[in-house]
């Protein structure tokens, strides 16, 4: 609920601001009422540029049974989201944009014939389940479909500002291949490309005739598998040859940044596939003509599991007991990426759109820093941080070497903040919000073994970098993904210094729902901060056309695979109303557009930790009011 701050900033959008905050809790992602109906048309009279996102429209699952196809819905209203700071009232008519940005997780592009890939251990099920996906040849479609999406818009649907930036945050490709890395830099910088390896023109995987095995979807027609006779999923005659395809990728038309993720840097999201000195225990089954199709006599899963952070050993698990096979065509460029080569593939990326290296830089080759700060928008940092914990396994964590960097990039984007010992430091710098980037999110940093290129340092967890985070008032969200779900988790300050930050996480492409998401930043000019979160879809049509075998067509095929894989809970994956389509109030921890002041000089003051340095007065500079009417101006719609 929302909190006017007095009759005299009371108007007709505040109300109906207000009353989406409560009517929109009345709804789910599938549910239409009544309430959600109301939510929805007060949303759009305050948003300047919805088209093509999921204030306008939603993708939604019909009818019942075992196979659900999809259809065209209403759109999700905005929730705003009072757990940091309450919103005052009024604040839609003095509201500076600040920054729109796209944010990008989770893609996957997936080399679906790579010998590398183990789909037969999703048989057998956590931690395997992710193994195998109906979808999986479908991931460069649908990555074109969101650049198509993206393109479409070119602004945030709340305030009509430009995107300034688009961020990847990790899990860019699935499989730490070199093909899957160059068609992840083509499809966001533009060109042909050719999601195809080995026989090229010829698929060469588990889901077609060959070595047929009912555990696995096969698309074409009079090859029956228990996707088919258990789950109802039905036939898609040629969709395996439209799907390695070549097709010229549209690229995106901003800046693009990545940040590093486990299954960028680890095969199969679990293991080194590049070692020091340039071992790389797997690249013989990679690169080979010798594809295992399941686990040899006396290998058992737990086997593959308790050898992830020895990759040898998994290579010979693999080739052991006589292990199943199918012969396929070699191709070299399934070898794995090592850091250098990810630093290099981005540093080789044409100028356009840029920017040059996107992130990475010449200094980290021959290293393993792969963490980076950029600008996301005038007076907002963006810090990308490595999670990945290069010794092995899924989760993520940090050294305390980059932990270390970490606080001195804060401290250089900090007017004020606290030392380690809890003593305030006036440092007389022009103060920056910030935004972190991040491939796992605070409930995945949480993997403590030690990473073969630094076994002495000591791996961090999110406890120890909420310490850090805590000292510093100017970060106000974390951004990530790894999860697969829409999540969006006030993170508060126990000590009440800073205002806390918001942590944004978004679903991923290669699983339902096939989703990527807008964030907003908006100067309310009253001591606070909006953050506005908005899902989008791609642009594939809802309702997958089996005689449709076009990119677009194919996506949407995707999607309807996706919605109906038999390992996934939907309803957790797309998340609550209030995770999807929301605006998240957040103290402002300075003013933004201050007035012209004296520069402080630098002082350290032992303070008590308190909320009360956020209570600030109300300053409105000429730029600022000037910026508050146009974005009324925008705002305004006729009344009926």
């Amino acid at each position: 609920m929302e909190v006017e701050g007095s009759r005299s900033q009371f108007s007709r959008r505040a109300l109906l601001a207000r009353m989406s905050a409560i009517g929109a809790l009345g709804w789910t992602g599938d549910l239409w009422t009544p309430a959600r109906a109301a939510a929805l048309t007060r949303t759009m009279a305050v948003a300047t540029n919805p088209a093509g996102t999921t204030l306008e429209s939603t993708v939604v699952r019909l009818g019942s049974g075992p196979y659900r196809l999809l259809g065209d819905g209403p759109g999700w209203p905005i929730v705003v989201r009072t757990d940091l700071a309450e919103p005052n009232g009024g604040r839609e008519d003095r509201r500076v944009p600040m920054l729109a940005l796209v944010h990008l997780t989770d893609v996957h592009l997936i080399d679906a014939q790579s010998p590398n890939r183990v789909e037969f251990l999703d048989r057998y099920g956590p931690p395997f389940e992710s193994a195998y996906r109906a979808q999986e040849t479908l991931t460069t479609q649908v990555a074109m479909s969101m650049m198509t999406r993206i393109n479409s818009l070119g602004a945030g649907p709340i305030t009509g500002r430009p995107f300034d930036v688009c961020v990847s945050t990790g899990d860019n490709i699935d499989n730490q291949q070199h093909n899957e890395l160059a068609w992840f830099i083509t499809t966001l910088d533009g060109g042909r490309l050719v999601p195809d390896s080995g026989a090229i023109g010829a698929y060469e995987g588990v889901q077609d005739g060959v070595s047929v095995d009912h555990h696995y979807w096969h698309p074409d027609s009079g090859i029956m598998d228990d996707f088919k006779t258990v789950n109802g999923f039905p036939d898609y005659p040629g969709l395996l040859d439209a799907a390695i395809t070549a097709f010229d990728a549209p690229g995106l038309n901003m800046p693009w940044y990545s940040c590093y993720g486990n299954h960028d840097g680890l095969v199969q999201g679990n293991m080194p596939g590049v070692q020091p000195n340039d071992v790389r225990p797997l690249d013989g089954i990679a690169i080979g003509t010798v594809k295992p199709i399941d686990l040899g006599a006396g290998v058992s899963p737990t086997d593959i599991q308790n050898a992830f952070a020895n990759p040898s050993h998994v290579a010979t698990l693999l080739m052991q007991g006589g292990a199943p096979v199918r012969t396929v065509t070699a191709d070299a460029e399934r070898r794995a990426v090592s850091i250098d080569e990810w630093v290099t593939a981005h540093l080789s990326s044409p100028s356009a759109p840029g920017p040059h290296g996107h992130g990475y830089v010449e200094d980290m080759l021959g290293t393993t820093r792969l963490y980076y700060t950029f600008s996301v928008a005038p007076g907002v940092l963006g810090i990308s941080l490595d999670t990945v914990n290069h010794g092995g396994y899924a989760d993520g964590s940090i050294g305390e070497a980059q932990l270390a960097w970490l606080e001195a990039r804060l401290i250089e984007a900090s007017g004020r903040y606290l030392d380690s010992g809890g003593t305030e430091v006036r440092t007389g710098r022009t103060d920056q919000l910030v935004m972190l980037f991040s491939h796992h999110n605070k409930g995945t940093m949480a993997n403590p073994v030690p990473d073969f290129s630094n076994p002495g340092e000591r791996r961090l967890t999110f406890t120890e970098l909420h310490a850090v985070l805590q000292r510093f008032p100017n970060v106000i969200a974390w951004v990530n993904g790894h999860t697969h779900v829409n999540r969006v988790n006030p993170v508060p300050d126990p000590t009440g210094y800073t205002g806390g930050f918001w942590e944004i996480t978004t679903a991923a492409h290669v699983d339902y729902p096939e989703h990527a998401r807008l964030v907003e930043l908006v100067d309310n000019r009253d001591g606070t901060l909006s953050l506005f979160a908005t899902i989008i879809e791609h642009a594939a049509p809802a309702a997958a056309n089996p005689h449709d075998l076009s990119v677009l067509g194919m996506a949407a095929i995707s999607r309807e695979l996706s919605a109906n894989d038999p390992q996934v809970d939907t309803a957790d994956k797309l998340g609550a109303p209030t995770d999807l389509n929301v605006e998240l109030v957040i103290a402002a921890p300075f003013d933004p557009n201050p007035a012209p002041s004296a520069t402080p000089t630098t002082t350290q003051t032992p303070i008590v930790r308190t909320g009360s340095d956020l209570k600030l007065p109300l300053v409105v500079g000429g730029t600022a009011i000037a910026g508050a009417l146009a974005i009324r101006r925008r705002l305004e719609r006729p009344t009926s």
